[in-house]
């Protein structure tokens, strides 16, 4: 009903899709919903559209034909506006605590396997400050006659390219998904 008459007195007032939209500050696919019944325009909303559209509240909301019944019957849709208003504001909370979990478990996880790629390089770096310039570097030593070290390995270049950038991507979400 709402949706029908937006059309209706959209097309009376010679209006385009567009135009309206410009008027109100919308995209045009918002002023599209509105008249296929797909969304509603808030309280605030729905008083510049009938402002635009040279007309009132009341006569959008289909409920000027009766003053008695038209008061009682506003008040219910705007009950239903409000508790569409509540309902959508509470799925949109609830995917951006999900994306911020999201993000705050990618920062874990990079932080995680970036220290598991540099914790040989920093062993054998501190190695190396207590051995002799020679023996840097090594973390193994000795092993009877044969002689066998084991020398530390450095980092994979590759891996800490990609936990480096989840990192950066798991902040940039976080950042994102802060409350304002």
């Amino acid at each position: 009903m709402l949706g029908d008459n937006i059309k209706k007195l959209r097309s009376a007032a010679g209006l385009s899709q567009e135009e309206l939209a410009g008027k109100l500050h919308v995209v045009r696919q918002t002023v599209s919903k509105w008249e296929k019944g797909l969304s509603v325009p808030d309280a605030d909303m729905l008083i510049a559209l009938a402002k635009a559209l040279n007309s009132s509240p009341a006569k959008l909301l289909g409920t000027d034909k009766d003053e008695a019944g038209a008061s009682t019957q506003a008040h219910e849709l705007a009950g239903q506006l409000a508790e569409l208003n509540a309902r959508l504001a509470e799925q949109l909370e609830k995917n951006r605590r999900l994306r911020r979990s999201l993000s705050m478990a990618a920062v874990a996880a990079a932080c995680l396997a970036l220290l598991v790629q540099l914790l040989p390089k920093l062993h054998g770096f501190f190695t190396g400050l207590y051995l002799s310039g020679a023996a840097g570097g090594i973390i193994g030593g000795a092993d009877g006659p044969t002689a066998i070290y084991i020398s530390s390995s450095g980092p994979s270049w590759p891996a800490l390219a990609i936990f480096s950038a989840l990192l950066i991507l798991g902040i940039l979400g976080l950042i994102r998904t802060r409350k304002r």
